[in-house]
């Protein structure tokens, strides 16, 4: 297979191995271990030594694993604040009940969606926001202050 973004061999070889990668996803790998190189003077073969990556020979899931890696390794505090706003919607999602966040924490709201079948639903989901009025402030915080 012939690569845009990806120069390096051992990259090459590693993908093809391990991974399914889409156009994004390779200009992403690509750019991230050109960046490495650069600009911390880490190759491929370190970065994955220094990583213990270990996979599982199933290609999609460690295709996720592994761009979870590289963004985590790439943006740290970005990633810190998603994990916390992520947990804080998970907290309040509930059956019929979607929470929606902005995109990279970009933007300062938070959307609630709701399914409602009938008049009991109603008071379930008025209970449950009620009980959930703390997560949601602290939700709405994380977002407003980018986690």
């Amino acid at each position: 297979m012939k690569y845009k973004f990806i120069e390096d061999s051992d990259i090459i070889e590693f993908v093809e191995k391990h991974l399914h990668l889409s156009y994004s996803t390779e200009k992403e790998v690509g750019e991230f271990f050109k960046e490495l190189k650069n600009i911390k003077g880490i190759n491929f073969l370190e970065f994955i030594s220094e990583m213990g990556i270990e996979l599982k020979n199933n290609r999609k899931h460690d295709t996720v694993k592994f761009l979870k890696i590289i963004r985590e390794y790439r943006n740290p505090i970005m990633n810190k604040a998603m994990n916390k706003v992520k947990g804080l919607s998970n907290s309040i999602k509930s059956k019929g009940l979607t929470v929606e966040v902005p995109k990279n924490l970009e933007g300062d709201t938070l959307t609630l969606t709701w399914t409602i079948r009938s008049e009991e639903d109603v008071d379930k989901v008025m209970s449950h926001l009620e009980k959930k009025k703390e997560d949601m402030k602290s939700l709405i915080t994380a977002i407003k202050c980018g986690g």
